[in-house]
């Protein structure tokens, strides 16, 4: 009998950056923990022709006929700053949700009631707590720590070393940047970024950035 459960071919949008960590974990979870649910087969940009020694197996326009060979997909794209490009592009490609590949390291702690919806990607030595929702192709990357009961919007990037406390929510395609840190019953709109290292102690408003500790107003983040 076959199992449909492991070696499923994988596609990873994006490139050197988030793709390779994306790529990192799926092969890292095969080598040292024979977790062997996904294949990368390649990648799918419109600049590259290999990545890490994986072809581009196609660019964005591609997609629908990836979709027809039988790939899944994970998300490695955040431009940084330009989180309305993000966003367009990656609401352009009306990928069935049960194509998205949820993939978590082995090394990191999710809790069992929470909810993880399709596509998210969860990296090495993260901690995510009771009751918390991560929403669609969200990446969560290394030594992260996520409270009870936050909730997270679809194609947000929460970066490495940061910590949002317990009861706090991040809207649709934000960052939370290397280090930075969001106190319990905070808030983050849609579209905005916490900056590097940065202490919120007040919410931030939909398309603005804020920096600093504790964080302030920098600039608005429009199209």
């Amino acid at each position: 009998m076959v199992n449909n459960n492991i070696n499923k071919p994988l596609i990873i949008i994006g490139g050197d950056g988030h793709g390779s960590v994306i790529n990192a974990c799926v092969n890292d979870n095969r080598r040292r923990f024979n977790d062997l649910e996904w294949e990368v087969k390649g990648f799918c940009n419109d600049y590259d022709t290999e990545v890490d020694g994986y072809s581009v197996l196609g660019k964005i326009v591609d997609i629908p006929k990836l979709i027809e060979e039988g790939y899944y997909f994970a998300w490695g794209i955040h431009i940084i700053a330009k989180n309305h490009l993000t966003a367009r592009l990656f609401e352009s490609l009306n990928i069935p949700e049960d194509r998205w590949a949820t993939i978590i390291h082995k090394s990191a702690f999710v809790d069992k009631s929470v909810i993880l919806d399709p596509g998210v990607f969860v990296m090495y030595n993260a901690y995510i707590a009771p009751r918390t929702r991560i929403g669609k192709c969200t990446m969560v990357k290394a030594n992260t720590n996520i409270g009870h009961d936050v909730k997270i919007g679809a194609i947000s990037h929460v970066a490495m070393g940061s910590t949002i406390v317990s009861c706090s929510s991040i809207g649709y395609c934000s960052d939370i940047a290397i280090g930075a840190s969001m106190l319990a019953h905070t808030a983050v709109g849609d579209y905005s970024m916490l900056g590097a290292a940065s202490l919120l102690t007040h919410d931030i408003p939909n398309e603005e950035i804020w920096v600093g500790c504790p964080a302030k107003y920098l600039k608005k983040l429009t199209e």
